[in-house]
């Protein structure tokens, strides 16, 4: 058998070899064109990815920026609103008044940065977050040093990161240069941004693990970071490939090692416009990783293998390409979510248009070419124009050809890069008009004027005051209310006729003294300090107050407190204008009872009842909680008033208004519609049984024998309840209910109560 097996081993016919050979070299061609093909096509794939991962970080790059532009924009716009503020306060105000400034709008900020005032010397005055910073020395910090030099005084300035003297925090700091109307250095107004909110707010967009979001100074310092923020922060990146790219474009992709984590990433970055910032974004294709090490297994498979090879690699490739697809639709997203970042900042700009509509001042601004291109709300009412009708037009249009002429000089000043400030008529249909006019200059990322901030203020009533103040002294002798002058601290300088008549006080008598001394002590220091406060704020005060004349009476005067202001702004004198009022005030306090309140009980009527119902009602819906209407009738006060006579039976309804009034809550109203008959209002019910129990109480109490005179009666009250809105969602009905309910009681024997219950 061995030797037939050896025989069979070697019998080879040269036709089956040459089959043979032909077969094995066309499985071998076909494995070949099989695996060529799979070769390309992963390639292919492999460039795919590259340019969608490349648009994906792009796409982030620019959702980023959009976030940190929103967030630095909005630091700025309140930088440029304080400036503005501490501009305009008193020469040599306190620190305190500074920080009262700044802590008054602490709480429209968010939480990632606070203001600081800084003033000329370098030193810290003040801070919206009550930061201990008064007397902190900041003069070597670069957010200083750079504004000292006017050459760019409006220019923002953005520093790189920083630890913070005071709050020992990672920050990086906007600032601003704060001048006096007159163009003289205050100090600087500074944003302190923590650089831990961005990489928070960082750390939140990475939709993956691989993908790292970073913030750049241009000095090369990393601000901000996600991930691994505590490892980046301060990192200098100048000496890398993303300063490199800077100097071929401000925008653009490259693909290195991470200085942070060595991790190879394809970055995106962009830097922001006029500012030293620049966003990058990275991201990385784990996917694609097995191809840089493919391993082919080719041992005799055959032709079935290569084909199964290929279908699982074109299996794998499709599954790839979905991946990417479900992330670039997430990119895609967050791209929407970057417009929606542009949308709030809209809306900020729509806030600020708001306050600046809202202000009692022409608000423009005017560009190169003296057109306006921003006008407020005051400025269109005053101009007799429609709204934003003046955009686009230039100013010698608006104003007319003599108000211009007499402008353009202050014009030409200000475009040269002047703070100017005149007085100017312009003729109106009303008559003449005087504005005071200041132009700011708006300076651009290069230090030149592209624009003027303009802010008119109408001064003709400040004009015609010499005029007025002729015919106060005419009026202020002949008056028939009393009018008095004082100095700022209330000392009493002057007094007219009609003051001596009211009070029987002679100007000779009251000169001198306190102006508080006029008063009877009905009103407490709290009054007092009110009022001064509001003289010391506003300039005027206007009120009620109790007096005592001569002869020791009290009498209430009307009396209105006005400032008078000197040519710096300081409060030197004031006016007081008073009558009295006492036999008004008395008169209308006793028509008001008499149509709210029953004259024999004291208790509301049934106007009042009505009144108070509705406002319970009301009280009701904001609570979400019910309330309740008790009818009470009096069983057995017919009787008692036909044996007794009406005036004991007037005695006897003062008794039971009085118990019903120690029935019940402090907070419920008691009323008396007439007759024998009382209504009580128990508004905002948190527990059901309070109702069951205040009428328990009332039967109690009203069953309890009454002592008139010598007589001693008896009688019982029947009460009906309905409840608000169970059973009625009207005044009217509610009542009807109430009373249907207290008939109920009354047949069911009286001396009892009855719930309301539709039948």
């Amino acid at each position: 058998m061995a030797i037939q097996r050896k025989k069979t081993e070697i019998v080879r016919s040269k036709a089956y070899l040459r089959f043979r050979q032909r077969l094995l070299s066309g499985l071998l061609t076909m494995a070949l064109i099989a695996i060529g093909i799979v070769a390309w096509q992963l390639h292919t794939a492999y460039l795919d990815r590259e340019a969608g991962l490349r648009r994906q970080t792009q796409h982030f790059a620019r959702a980023m920026e959009a976030h940190v532009l929103y967030a630095i924009q909005f630091a700025d716009l309140s930088l440029i609103g304080f400036s503005n503020a501490i501009k305009v306060l008193p020469p040599n105000s306190s620190a305190e008044s500074i920080a009262a400034l700044l802590s008054s709008r602490s709480s429209s900020f968010t939480h990632d940065f606070w203001i600081s005032f800084i003033d000329a010397n370098g030193k810290g005055v003040a801070t919206s977050n009550h930061l201990p910073i008064n007397g902190v020395d900041y003069s070597d910090r670069d957010y200083f040093q750079f504004h000292q030099d006017s050459a760019s005084p409006h220019q923002l300035f953005i520093g790189g990161p920083t630890l913070g003297k005071v709050s020992k925090k990672k920050l990086f700091y906007l600032s601003r240069r704060v001048e006096s109307s007159d163009g003289r250095f205050l100090g600087v107004i500074v944003a302190p941004l923590d650089a831990t909110r961005f990489a928070a707010v960082f750390e939140n967009s990475r939709i993956t693990d691989d993908v790292s979001i970073t913030l750049v100074h241009r000095n090369g310092r990393i601000i901000a970071r996600a991930p691994l923020f505590e490892e980046a922060y301060n990192l200098d990146l100048s000496s890398g490939v993303l300063f490199a790219s800077l100097k071929d474009s401000l925008i653009g992709t490259f693909r290195t090692p991470s200085q942070v984590d060595k991790v190879s990433r394809l970055f995106s970055y962009r830097a922001l416009n006029n500012l030293p910032l620049i966003i990058v974004v990275g991201g990385t294709d784990k996917d694609a990783v097995w191809f840089a090490s493919p391993t082919f297994i080719v041992a005799g498979g055959g032709l079935a293998l290569l084909l199964l090879l290929i279908l699982l690699s074109g299996m794998f490739a499709l599954k790839s390409y979905a991946k990417l697809e479900e992330r670039e639709l997430r990119y895609r997203q967050l791209y929407e979510s970057s417009r929606e970042m542009e949308a709030k900042l809209s809306a900020s700009e729509q806030r600020l248009r708001l306050i600046a509509d809202n202000l009692p001042i022409l608000i423009t601004y005017i560009d190169r070419q003296e057109r306006y291109t921003f006008t407020n709300r005051r400025f269109d009412e005053v101009f007799e124009i429609g709204p934003q009708a003046a955009l686009g037009r230039k100013v010698e249009e608006i104003v007319g050809p003599a108000a211009y002429a007499l402008s353009q000089p202050h014009l030409q000043r200000a475009m040269a890069g002047q703070v100017v400030h005149f007085e100017r008529p312009i003729q109106t249909r009303h008559g003449q008009r005087w504005d005071g006019i200041t132009y700011v200059p708006d300076y651009d990322a290069n230090g030149q004027v592209r624009g003027l901030f303009v802010m008119a203020e109408d001064i003709t009533a400040r004009r015609a005051t010499d005029e007025t103040m002729k015919l106060a002294s005419l009026m202020y002798q002949n008056s028939s209310e009393g009018m008095m002058v004082t100095d700022a601290d209330g000392k009493i300088l002057s007094v007219n006729p009609a003051f001596s008549r009211l009070s029987g006080y002679s100007e000779d008598e009251v000169k001198g003294h306190w102006a508080y001394e006029l008063t009877s002590g009905r009103q407490d220091q709290e009054f007092f300090r009110k009022m001064q406060h509001a003289l010391r704020q506003t300039g005027e005060w206007e009120g009620e107050v109790w007096h005592q004349n001569k002869q020791g009476e009290h009498y209430l005067v009307s009396l209105r407190f006005n400032a008078v202001f000197d040519e710096r702004g300081q409060a030197y004198r004031r006016v007081a204008l008073f009558c009295d009022i006492t036999k008004r005030k008395a008169t209308e306090e006793l028509i008001w009872r008499q149509a709210n309140f029953d004259a024999l009980t004291g208790l509301p009527n049934r106007r009042m009842f009505q009144e108070r119902m509705r406002l319970e009602m009301k009280k009701s819906d904001r609570a979400a909680l019910p309330m309740a209407l008790v009818f009470i009738d009096l069983d057995g006060f017919k009787a008692v008033n036909d044996s007794l006579g009406h005036s004991m039976g007037d005695v006897l309804l003062k008794e039971v208004a009085d118990r019903l009034s120690h029935c019940v809550r402090g907070t419920d109203t008691v009323s008396r519609l007439g007759g024998d008959e009382f209504t009580v209002i128990l508004g905002e019910l948190k527990d059901s049984t309070d109702v069951q129990r205040i009428a328990r109480d009332i039967l109690e109490n009203l069953a309890t024998p009454f002592k008139l005179g010598p007589q001693i009666v008896h009688i019982s009250a029947s009460i009906g309840i309905a409840l608000y809105p169970e059973d009625a969602v009207d005044p009217e009905t509610l009542l009807k209910q109430a009373d249907q309910a207290m008939y109920s009681a009354k047949q069911q024997g009286r001396n009892r109560y009855h719930y309301y219950a539709s039948s």
